[in-house]
């Protein structure tokens, strides 16, 4: 009799601790998965300055009250845990992939050093786009992008974000200074997408996830390439928001859908 009773203590002894052990699992055990979530939103209007130090004009305020804004949207890239891996099967916000796919062979660092030179060529072409767009001479010297007014030239500093899909945003804010006009309209606009010399826009990944950003951050307007264009309305949709979402190809057509949801008329 006694022998059983300590079989039985036994057994519910081992059967907490192989719970014990599956908690961890779970919860702390390192995995080769990495999980992106919505990040956060900021105004590009800090990090854009022209040749005298300033930062922006006075922002055209709309008919709510509200200060219009340009946002780049990001996303949060982490390790992933597994309790994170399940509960990205109804969590949407929540995309587990795996590590190899996004790291491609690289190491964390040498990965950091290539999304940062990333960002620092779409900022070089989100300036000369904008020069183009403006219709201001610029030439290319080992130092960068080189307005012949010196007055003209456009310095991003936004070293804490990788990848290159904030190209878009930092071209539009670009232009606000070198046009000395609001183009935000006074509309609160959070966007993603790359961007070339010539002003074409481009795919980005995880697009859901910075239109949930953008949602959080207040934003009236998103601006999503054409090739994003159907999931980022599909997730706006899902979420209940009153934000609109269009798609744009070039940084002439982003400037025409803010003036059509302002109702601007040159």
């Amino acid at each position: 009799m006694s022998k059983l009773r300590l079989s039985g203590r036994a057994r519910q002894a081992a059967g907490i601790f192989l719970i014990a052990v599956m908690l961890w699992v779970i919860v702390y055990a390192p995995t080769p998965l990495v999980v992106y979530e919505p990040g956060l939103a900021f105004e590009t209007e800090p990090f854009v300055q022209d040749g005298s130090g300033s930062s922006g004009i006075r922002q055209t305020t709309s008919e709510a009250g509200n200060r219009g804004a340009f946002l780049v949207t990001t996303v949060k890239l982490t390790d992933a845990k597994y309790w994170q891996a399940i509960q990205s099967v109804w969590n949407k916000d929540f995309q587990v992939v795996s590590r190899d796919s996004v790291m491609k062979g690289l190491s964390q660092k040498d990965y950091l050093a290539r999304m940062s030179k990333d960002m620092l060529a779409s900022q070089s072409s989100a300036v000369e786009a904008a020069y183009r767009y403006a219709g201001i001479p610029y030439k290319l010297s080992p130092a960068g992008l080189q307005p012949d007014d010196d007055r003209k030239k456009i310095m991003i500093a936004a070293n804490d974000v990788g990848g290159p899909s904030a190209g878009l945003m930092f071209a539009l804010q670009s232009l606000n200074l070198l046009l000395n006009e609001d183009f935000t309209r006074g509309l609160r606009i959070a966007g993603t997408g790359t961007i070339d010399k010539d002003g074409k826009v481009g795919s980005i990944g995880a697009i859901s996830l910075k239109v949930v950003t953008a949602e959080q951050a207040g934003a009236e307007l998103f601006l999503a390439p054409t090739d994003n264009y159907k999931e980022a309305a599909a997730k706006a949709k899902e979420l209940r928001s009153e934000m609109k979402v269009v798609p744009v190809t070039s940084l002439g057509s982003a400037i025409a859908a803010i003036q059509d949801e302002a109702g601007f008329t040159r």
